[in-house]
This record gives structure tokens, C-alpha cells and sequence, in this order.
């Protein structure tokens, strides 16, 4: 069986290693997806369910309480924050449907009630109607390895 080897020296290398920095650059570059007012939307909405207690894991908790027997606290109102967006970003690839997006947020004027001013979510496109849908919360981790070709 033949064996092949290949050895690129001086400015054949040179022109070797840009060639993939380059590809590397383009492929990053084609992985940030813009951001529209409908996704800032359903973040903006997911963050307000969360901070009135009516998020994933308020929900989650109630449900286990039914389960077990105990008495349910009825779901809190809805209480209107002024959700503020200091940077929206959104990370995905082309032939996937779930986008991620990192989000510095301002809850009227300030920090957020939890603290935690940057947020990671999985987003991704309704399938009956126009706009999009949050999944779940994300982390760094996720987010940043969409960035790896």
C-alpha cells in the first residue's frame, strides 16, 4: 500500500496555515446568527415568567408538590419588569434549528432580582407560527462551543 506524505516548508507553509486560518474565520463568521426584536421577545418574556415565579423550576416544584399530596400554592401574576437588554448575541449553525443566545440584562435600571446579569439560553424557530421559542437555559460552555469549526 503506497504511502503518502506531505511537508509544507517556508512560504508554502506560510500560505498552508493562512489558507486554514482563513476557512476557520469564514466558518466562525457564518455561525452568528443576528438577532431579531421576535427573539429579544420570547427572552424578554422567559426572563419575566422567572422573576415573578413562574418559571421552569417554579413549575417543576409545584407539580412534585401535587404529586406528593400537598397543598398547591396557586401560580403568582405575572409582575411587569423593565426588562433591559444591555447586549444580545445568538450563536447557532446553519443546518441546526436550536440557536443559543448570551444575554446582559438590567431589570429596571439595576442588577437582576437573581443576580446573575448574563444569561445563556436554547432558542429556537416555532413550528406552526412565525417567532421563536425558548427551550431551556443554556451556559457558557454550550454558547462559546458553537464558535468551534
Amino acid at each position: 500500500m503506497p504511502e503518502y506524505s506531505f511537508q509544507l516548508r517556508g512560504w508554502h507553509g506560510l500560505i498552508g496555515v493562512t489558507v486554514v486560518l482563513v476557512f476557520w474565520g469564514i466558518q466562525i463568521y457564518a455561525r452568528v446568527v443576528p438577532s431579531d426584536e421576535e427573539m429579544r421577545a420570547a427572552v424578554r418574556t422567559e426572563l419575566l415568567n422567572e422573576y415573578s415565579g413562574r418559571g421552569r423550576k417554579d413549575i417543576a416544584r409545584r407539580v412534585e408538590e401535587a404529586r406528593q399530596g400537598l397543598t398547591v400554592e396557586s401560580v403568582p401574576d405575572l409582575v411587569q419588569h423593565d426588562v433591559e437588554f444591555k447586549s444580545i448575541a445568538t450563536l447557532g449553525k446553519m443546518s441546526a434549528r436550536v440557536d443559543f443566545v448570551r444575554a446582559e440584562v438590567i431589570v429596571d435600571g439595576g442588577s437582576p432580582p437573581d443576580g446573575r446579569s448574563v444569561r445563556y439560553f436554547r432558542i429556537s424557530r416555532k413550528i406552526m407560527d412565525p417567532g421563536w421559542i425558548v427551550i431551556g437555559p443554556s451556559d457558557a460552555y454550550s454558547y462559546y462551543s458553537q464558535l468551534i469549526p
